[in-house]
């Protein structure tokens, strides 16, 4: 089922909606401004449903400056690239220089006019509950080749008794060869958004290695193992447990801000296990499974927003984490690693499933 609300009008005139698909016993908000995860009503260990998507509580807030890009669909290019440089058959495309001691690096491609910053034209099928958004970039527009339109979905299902499930799969499709490296940055807190820290809350990740980072963030282009590291959450561990220890990777970025190379990735298969992330008060549990090589832990140490926030809660940081699915960041300096290229006849497609229960 499908409601529609307005969300409110951005700078430049855009009317924004909030686009609520509902089960019966879930409720999945989402704007087509940037695509973004509004957030995610889901029932605890009591029955007791609570919004576990940190957000503001309408569209001037995410047209602002939104930092934090709390629940936006990241794009073209995640996270950080050195130099704001992509090497594309021999021609090197220049990203915005928006990162960095410098400003030298790129971050997100455009934290003001990347594609969780544009408008999106939206179709809804009745028949799966989903909402598909598209959003289109000119050849050059945001720094890289091609006419390109990506296209956002979200599926929300019930595939069985005491689970709900969340699906977004990402495509693209351009007439120039070029790279998409695209993620959801949706923060949750499975006690509620307003819930304050998330530190007590307990994730297991299936990933044996990781990318640690330069002083200025960007990959250092080597992987490590988590053995005997703070990184390593192959058994369940509680997400401030180790966020302190005396580790230079975690002094660099004020805590957990690093890729985490998800175990078994193979191009074009089905979603595989990546996360567990549960809460023992509320009970609630959130499994994330995904089809890209890694995803970047983050819990939100930079988080620092009161003004316009839903339910006028405050977010402090490691109020949420965010578990952002994506290809190695800096990958364009590493043909070592995996790397995905969309060129004509061969489309970007990735998923990620957020399925919810309770413990």
């Amino acid at each position: 089922m499908l409601e529609v609300t307005s969300f409110g009008s951005t700078p430049d005139g855009f009317e924004a909606s909030a686009y609520t698909l509902s089960t019966e016993h879930t409720r999945a908000r989402i704007s087509d401004f940037g695509a973004t995860l509004l957030g995610m009503e889901v029932p605890g260990r009591d029955g007791t449903t609570a919004d576990v998507v940190l957000g503001f509580a309408s569209v001037e807030g995410y047209a602002g400056v939104n930092g934090s890009c709390y629940g936006g669909v990241i794009g073209p290019m995640a996270n950080r690239t050195d130099r704001a440089e992509v090497p594309v058959d021999g021609t090197v495309y220049h990203l915005l220089g928006n990162d960095g001691p410098n400003g030298e690096n790129n971050l997100h491609s455009d934290l003001m006019r990347g594609l969780h910053k544009r408008a999106w034209e939206t179709s809804y099928d009745e028949a799966s509950n989903t909402l598909s958004l598209s959003c289109s970039l000119a050849d050059g527009e945001l720094g890289l080749p091609g006419n390109r339109t990506f296209t956002a979905s979200y599926r929300l299902s019930e595939p069985e008794e005491g689970v709900s499930e969340l699906a977004l799969t990402f495509d693209c499709t351009t007439d120039a060869k070029t790279c998409v490296n695209m993620t959801s940055h949706t923060y949750v807190n499975l006690a509620g958004h307003d819930a304050g820290s998330v530190l007590d809350q307990v994730a297991t990740i299936d990933a044996d290695t990781f990318l640690p980072l330069r002083e200025d963030s960007v990959s250092e282009g080597v992987v490590e193992d988590v053995e005997g590291t703070p990184f390593d959450f192959r058994s369940p561990k509680a997400l401030g447990r180790d966020i302190d220890a005396d580790c230079e990777q975690l002094r660099r970025a004020r805590g957990y801000d690093h890729c985490l190379c998800v175990r078994d990735y193979e191009p074009d298969a089905a979603p595989r296990h990546a996360m567990r992330l549960e809460d023992p008060a509320s009970g609630r549990a959130l499994d994330i499974l995904i089809t890209m090589p890694g995803a970047h832990l983050y819990t939100g140490n930079w988080c620092d927003d009161a003004e316009g926030v839903k339910d006028g809660a405050s977010y402090r940081p490691r109020d949420g984490v965010a578990f952002e699915p994506e290809f190695y960041p800096d990958f364009p300096h590493h043909p070592e690693w995996d790397q995905p290229v969309c060129e004509p006849g061969r489309p970007y497609a990735q998923t990620i499933v957020y399925r919810f229960s309770t413990i």
